[in-house]
C-alpha cells in the first residue's frame, strides 16, 4: 500500500532529492520513515533556519531544489528567518511542515498556527497534502519552485494524512522545469543588437538570475564579443573569473561602491539576471537596458528598452552576434585604469595582537584551492568580501544578499561541502554571527566535513557600531564579551586555535587546508580598515 508519505518521498527520490536537511517532531514520524525507506539521507540540525541556509546552499551547487522538514508550531516558525532568505534571495526551496489533522481543528489550538496565513507572503504557494491531491501537488511544486523566478514552496502534511493510503491516480509525468515561455522575438533581438551597434560603452550587469540555467559560457562570449565589462551582484561572483580582464567588480553593497564609478559611464546596459533585490542603493540609470532573464521584468519593474525573457544562454549567444562600435578606450583597457585607480589605499597598523580584515582575506585566497566553497555571514566582513574576494569559479562564494540574514555562514559551508564532497569550504563569519548558530558546529562535527570555520573576534556587531560612529552617536548596544570559541569547539570535537598575528594564521591555514577535516580558527580582530569603519 502507498501511502500519503511515501509517495511525497518517492516523488522526492524521482526528482534527484538525495538529502533533507532539518529538525522532526512528534508529528513528523510517517514521513521520516518513508524517507527512510527511500534511503535519502537526512541531515539533523538544531535549529530550523540554519536547514534552510543548508538546503540554499546545496540546491546552490547541485542546482537541484533543496529540501527542508520542520515540525507543526514553534518549528515551522522558527524557520520564518530562513524561508524569508529564500524568498528573497530567489532560492528553489521545499519546505515540509507538519500539522493537527483538520479532525482536531478548530477547536484544538494547542502549537496551531495558520501556516498557510504566516508562509504566504515567503512562498510562491502554500499547498496543504492528502491522500487526495499529494502525487499532483508534489510534483506542481517541484516544477514551481524552479520556474520562472525560483523561490521556495510549502507543504503542509499531518502526520494522520501521512500515514493514509494514496486515493488519487498518478498524475502525467512533468518535465523538468523549463525557463519561463520566451517573450523573445527575432523584432526583440534586432532591437537589442541595434541599441548594441550604437553603443560605445556597453556594460554587462550580471544577477542571481543566472541559475538555474548558468549561462556562464555565453556571458563569457558576449563579454568578449562586446569588450562589455561586466559587473557582478554578490551572488553571481565568478560568473566571469576575477582575473578576466573584462571582470569590473562587484556592485550592491553600498551606495557608494567603486564600480558604481564604471556604471555611471555606460551608454548602454545588459542586464542578465539582473535582480535589484540584491541592491542597496536604489536603481536609476539613465542608458538605455535590455533586459535578459528567464523571468518578466516586474516586483519591481525596472525600466528597459528590450526585453529578452526565456532561455539566456540562447539570448545571449544571439547577442554576440553584433555588430559592436565600442570605443577604443573602453572594454579591458578601461577596466584595468579603473582598477588601478580604485587600489586600496595604504593600511593602518592593527593594534598589538590584532589583524586587519585584509590580511585575513588575502591569506584566505593565499592558501584555498581555487574551487573551494567561501561562505560568508553578514556584517562589515560581508561587504569587504563580497567587494575584495577574488571567485575564480561560479557558485563558490555563498551569501545571503536579498534579505541579508546573520547565521548564514555556518550553515551555507556544511550544505556545500555535503554538496560536494571533497571540496574545501571556508566559513567567514563573526562572533554574533556563529553565535547565533553554534550548535551546527555539532552538524560539522557528525559529518566529518572540510570546512574550516573562521570567526573573526572583534567583540562587536562592528557594521552597527561604525554606523553609530558615523553619525555621531555613542556606541552603545553593539559591543559584547565573545566567549573563546575554540573551547566551544573543542567541546564538539573539533581542532581549533587562536591566531592574533599573520604568521600564526598562516600556519594554521596551511595545516588545516592540507586535511580533510573540519576545523575552528579563531581571529582576533582589528575592523580599523573595514571600507565600512569611519576614518
Amino acid at each position: 500500500m502507498q501511502t500519503v508519505a511515501s509517495a511525497l518521498a518517492g516523488s522526492l527520490h524521482n526528482a534527484g532529492i538525495d538529502t533533507i536537511f532539518g529538525l522532526p517532531g512528534g508529528e513528523t514520524v510517517e514521513f521520516l520513515d518513508a524517507i527512510r525507506r527511500r534511503d535519502i539521507r537526512f541531515i539533523l540540525t538544531h535549529h530550523e533556519t540554519a536547514a534552510v541556509f543548508m538546503a540554499d546552499a546545496w540546491s546552490r551547487v547541485t542546482g537541484r531544489p533543496g529540501v527542508c522538514l520542520t515540525t507543526l508550531g514553534p518549528g515551522a516558525a522558527n524557520a520564518v528567518a530562513g524561508l524569508s532568505h529564500a524568498y528573497l534571495d530567489r532560492s528553489p526551496i521545499l519546505i515540509i511542515t507538519a500539522q493537527k489533522p483538520d479532525t482536531l481543528l478548530p477547536a484544538y489550538t494547542h502549537q496551531v498556527l495558520d501556516l498557510h496565513a504566516l508562509y504566504r507572503p515567503i512562498t510562491k504557494a502554500s499547498i496543504k497534502l492528502d491522500a487526495g491531491n499529494v502525487l499532483s501537488a508534489a510534483q506542481y511544486a517541484l516544477h514551481l519552485v524552479q520556474s520562472e523566478r525560483p523561490g521556495p514552496v510549502h507543504l503542509q502534511l499531518s502526520n494522520e494524512d501521512a500515514g493514509e493510503p494514496v486515493a488519487e491516480n498518478p498524475p502525467p509525468a512533468v518535465k523538468p522545469s523549463q525557463p519561463a515561455a520566451s517573450t523573445t522575438t527575432a523584432a526583440a533581438i534586432d532591437r537589442a543588437r541595434s541599441i548594441l551597434a550604437r553603443a560605445h560603452r556597453p556594460l554587462i550587469l550580471a544577477g542571481l538570475g543566472l541559475e538555474p540555467e548558468r549561462p556562464y559560457a555565453a556571458l563569457h562570449a558576449l563579454a568578449e564579443a562586446a569588450r562589455a565589462p561586466v559587473a557582478v551582484t554578490p551572488k553571481a561572483k565568478g560568473a566571469l573569473p576575477d582575473n578576466h580582464a573584462l571582470s569590473a567588480g562587484t556592485v550592491g553593497l553600498t551606495r557608494t561602491d567603486p564600480i558604481y564609478t564604471l556604471i555611471d559611464e555606460a551608454d548602454c546596459l545588459i542586464a542578465v539576471g539582473f535582480d535589484v533585490v540584491e541592491l542597496v542603493k536604489p536603481w536609476k540609470h539613465p542608458a538605455p537596458l535590455i533586459w535578459a532573464a528567464t523571468w518578466p521584468n516586474h516586483d519591481p519593474v525596472i525600466s528597459a528598452a528590450v526585453e529578452i525573457v526565456g532561455s539566456l544562454p540562447d539570448a545571449l549567444t544571439a547577442l554576440a552576434q553584433g555588430p559592436f562600435n565600442v570605443a577604443p578606450d573602453w572594454g579591458s583597457a578601461r577596466v584595468a585604469s579603473f582598477h588601478n585607480a580604485t587600489r586600496p589605499q595604504p593600511l593602518p597598523e592593527p593594534a598589538p595582537g590584532r589583524l586587519l580584515p585584509q590580511t585575513v582575506l588575502a591569506a584566505l585566497r593565499r592558501y584555498a584551492p581555487a574551487d573551494a566553497f567561501l561562505a560568508v555571514d553578514v556584517g562589515s566582513h560581508k561587504i569587504f568580501s563580497s567587494l575584495q574576494w577574488p571567485a575564480f569559479m561560479s557558485n563558490r562564494f555563498l551569501v545571503s544578499n536579498g534579505l541579508s540574514c546573520m547565521g548564514y555562514a555556518l550553515p551555507a559551508a556544511i550544505g556545500a561541502a555535503l554538496a560536494a564532497p571533497g571540496t574545501h569550504a571556508l566559513c567567514l563569519t563573526g562572533d554574533a554571527g556563529l553565535a547565533m548558530t553554534l550548535g551546527e558546529l555539532g552538524v560539522l562535527s557528525r559529518c566529518d566535513l572540510p570546512v574550516t570555520v573562521i570567526v573573526l573576534n572583534d567583540g562587536a556587531i562592528d557594521l552597527i557600531r561604525s554606523h553609530q560612529r558615523r553619525v555621531g552617536k555613542p556606541v552603545y548596544a553593539t559591543e559584547f564579551a565573545p566567549p573563546d570559541f575554540t573551547h566551544i569547539a573543542k567541546a564538539f570535537g573539533l581542532p581549533a586555535q587562536r591566531v592574533s598575528d599573520e604568521a600564526q594564521l598562516e600556519a594554521a591555514l596551511q595545516d588545516q587546508l592540507a586535511r580533510t577535516r573540519p576545523a575552528l580558527i579563531e581571529v582576533m580582530l582589528d575592523p580599523a580598515s573595514y571600507p565600512t569603519t569611519p576614518s
